[in-house]
């Protein structure tokens, strides 16, 4: 669920060892720069399923919305196609389930088996055997698709495992890692150390799995991609610079493949990988035509090479950001932010006036902040370099080519045509005050 790409030991920062999630990348490939289109749940996973940027989806494009029927699922185009389709835990969502929208995401459900061992702040679904039983579900040779939806890590967290992080993992108090420019104390501490110990939960689960698939002697033929939705929840100060964020720890999030029997390993590619991208590729491996709503792009010509760093070199830049995180309304803006190898520059729009009316969507689009960014030099982002004029002429290239993609993917936030989601973000905020009931039908507003 809500990890940034760091907090795997793969990516060389972490003390905390996640040697699943670091299989999986050497046997196949690590991606340095792979991105969510948005740091929010909802959106975020209907980019997966849709192959489309967050801000193309519409009502898709918020969390506690609905996902538009009239955008294909590449979970129902191969289960149209003979493949068995399954899920355990968490696939698309939290949001409505109206008749304008998907109500199945992924096939099957397999959540029966619980774990026979409760731990605070986890969830209670076995997904290894949950995983074991879809596919003793299937006819011999049938190809398959199987999502496992840990919720780990993931808030509320159990609020003493910081000390099952030291006993089974061998990380104390002092040497639990906080991200530069977090306060360093006991709290954050013991906080991060209960955050750090659903990473490691979840990798168990991953390993388990794999393992069943080495069993059962389909590991060398699957396809196993390693994910997470969102970067880290995390602040500095009253600022959100994680999850539900524009910021690096909010959308740079870990990504490894492996296909033993198809792509080399112990690669490293820095190519600028979208969560748009996955359904076009799910679909070209299958030999299935993406229909023409997806936008991505497949990454099959980097999984049929055979080398390492930049493979197209198109593939240089990602644009992402956010429309809305409800839990942390009104205080998160609107965002979009685009990021090249080295630069990032973040643009933030407000929704609402100080006194909660919202903007027409004349003054919604008009950006209220912009900050730019060495990641080079500064990859905490903790140096706005906006006014500094060495880097004015790097950052007005960077506002352009956004505005471009922009206009070109026709973000509502660039093209003006803002009236879908100033409706949706009203239908939205209603919800929220029912309790996100799910009694709330359309129209939006009354």
């Amino acid at each position: 669920d809500d990890e940034s790409s760091i907090e795997r030991s793969a990516y060389g920062w972490s003390n905390l060892k996640t040697p699943n999630f670091d299989r999986v990348a050497e046997h196949g490939i690590l991606f340095t720069h792979a991105f969510t289109t948005a740091p929010s749940c909802a959106p975020s996973r209907a980019s997966v399923l849709t192959g489309r940027d967050f801000w193309e989806l519409e009502q898709g494009a918020f969390i506690q919305s609905y996902l538009p029927k009239k955008f294909p699922l590449f979970t129902t185009i191969l289960a149209h196609n003979g493949y068995l389709v399954g899920h355990t835990g968490k696939t698309w969502g939290p949001g409505s389930f109206l008749e304008e929208g998907h109500t199945e995401f992924s096939g099957t459900g397999y959540n029966h088996t619980k774990a026979k061992k409760s731990i605070a702040g986890i969830a209670t679904n076995d997904y290894a055997t949950n995983f074991d039983s879809f596919l003793k579900d299937r006819k011999e040779d049938q190809p398959f698709f199987f999502w496992a939806g840990v919720h780990e890590p993931h808030d509320p967290h159990g609020p003493e495992n910081y000390s099952l992080l030291e006993k089974e993992y061998d990380i104390g108090i002092n040497e639990i890692q906080l991200f530069t420019g977090i306060e360093d104390t006991k709290e954050n501490r013991q906080a991060r150390g209960n955050y750090l110990y659903e990473i490691g939960y979840a990798d168990l689960h991953l390993g388990r799995m794999l393992d069943i698939l080495e069993a059962q002697n389909e590991l060398d033929n699957t396809i196993v991609v390693v994910t997470s939705d969102n970067g880290t929840p995390v602040s500095r100060g009253p600022a959100l610079i994680g999850k539900a964020s524009a910021y690096d720890l909010g959308v740079h999030i870990p990504m490894a493949l492996m296909w033993p029997k198809h792509v080399k390993a112990g690669r490293k590619v820095s190519d600028f990988i979208s969560f748009s991208d996955l359904a076009p590729t799910f679909l070209e491996v299958a030999e299935i035509n993406p229909p023409n709503t997806m936008s991505g792009k497949s990454l099959f010509p980097i999984l049929s090479s055979e080398k390492s760093g930049r493979i197209e070199p198109k593939r240089d830049f990602v644009v992402t950001g956010l429309e809305w995180h409800g839990e942390f309304d009104p205080i998160s803006r609107s965002s979009r932010s685009i990021r090249d190898n080295r630069f990032a520059y973040v643009v933030h729009y407000n929704n609402v006036d100080e006194n909660g009316v919202h903007l027409t969507k004349e003054e919604a689009i008009k950006p209220v902040k912009t900050e730019f960014y060495d990641l080079q030099n500064d990859p905490w982002q903790l140096t706005d370099l906006k006014t500094d004029p060495e880097y004015s002429d790097t950052m007005e290239t960077l506002a352009k080519k956004l505005h471009q993609n922009g206009i070109r993917t026709k973000d509502p936030r660039f093209t003006g045509e803002m009236d879908i989601f100033i409706k949706t973000r009203q239908y939205v905020q209603k919800r929220k005050k029912l309790g996100y009931g799910e009694t709330l039908k359309l129209p939006y507003s009354d």
